[in-house]
């Protein structure tokens, strides 16, 4: 099916399209191979791990990981009570609030011990918002080049950035700020939610690269009930 894809997909459908129907087939396939009950031989699972493999962890996501899974279906293949610690960088933005995150929350609860702490970051409504009343997005918007030197906007106004924040090309599906993150996790058995930042995260876990995002996204810890 993919070289059908590739062979066609160009005369029938948009550049956009294609890349959405290859990552369902991805997922369909990382799905088919799903298994219950996998030995995870690390206690600490690192969610949406993406090219950034940290030694210690048991590294997740749709491909090229520990082990592959997808993290839209909204089950886990780990026993109960298998992780004592869990992080996730930027990763629930891309997932459906209701019909994907909630479900994973409640699996990541699951496989969680008791007291186990889940640290997540992602995107921050409330310092877009900000940006674009009293910066016009540009502080944002040099902050990203410092990460990503090519970015540009193509000519679009600098108000423009917040659009490829809140939708990135289709693939974010939902932004959070402090009080939707509270709720989520509250309503999915997880407590002490407290507002942090990326420092916090590498005091607790050096291991981790330096993303130095905290201009643009939310960071939250939180204790397993």
């Amino acid at each position: 099916m993919k070289k059908y894809i590739n062979k066609i997909g160009a005369k029938v459908f948009s550049q956009q399209t294609i890349k959405l129907i290859k990552y369902d087939l991805e997922r369909r396939y990382v799905r088919s191979k799903r298994k219950k009950n996998v030995y995870a031989y690390s206690n600490k699972l690192h969610l949406g791990c993406g090219k950034r493999i940290i030694n210690g962890w048991l590294n997740v996501d749709i491909e090229n990981s520990d082990y592959n899974v997808d993290l839209g279906a909204g089950v886990l293949p780990w026993a109960d009570k298998s992780f004592d610690a869990v992080v996730s960088q930027h990763v629930i933005e891309h997932l459906d609030l209701r019909s994907e995150l909630f479900p994973l929350m409640k699996e990541i609860r699951r496989v969680m011990k008791k007291n186990g702490e889940l640290w997540i970051s992602c995107p921050d409504i409330l310092k877009a918002c900000e940006s674009y009343l009293n910066h016009r997005m540009l502080d944002l918007i040099e902050d990203r080049k410092t990460r990503f030197p090519n970015y540009n906007l193509h000519g679009a106004p600098p108000s423009q950035f917040i659009n490829d924040l809140f939708h990135q090309g289709g693939k974010h599906k939902n932004l959070f700020d402090y009080e939707i993150l509270s709720w989520l996790l509250a309503s999915t058995g997880f407590s002490e939610v407290e507002r942090v930042d990326e420092h916090a995260l590498l005091d607790r876990f050096p291991e981790f690269p330096h993303r130095g995002d905290d201009s643009q996204s939310i960071y939250v810890r939180a204790i397993a009930s």
